[in-house]
């Protein structure tokens, strides 16, 4: 998901959720800051890395359900 400027004035973000082995979402990877520096549409350069992050750690709950 990306946002700019929808909770708080200049700010921009990307975030992803990290899934527990049940599938629910019990947490998310966020970046943000300012719409001048993330620029208005986050997602574009940041989206792979965010949603790589939490990935990583969605199968890290997974690995340690077994």
């Amino acid at each position: 998901a990306q946002s700019v400027g929808e909770r708080e004035d200049g700010v921009a973000s990307v975030s992803a959720p990290v899934r527990a082995a049940s599938g629910k979402v019990v947490a998310a990877v966020s970046v943000s800051g300012p719409v001048e520096r993330l620029s208005r549409q986050p997602a574009r350069q940041h989206a792979p890395a965010v949603m790589a992050a939490a990935e990583r750690l969605s199968q890290s709950l997974r690995r340690g359900a077994d």
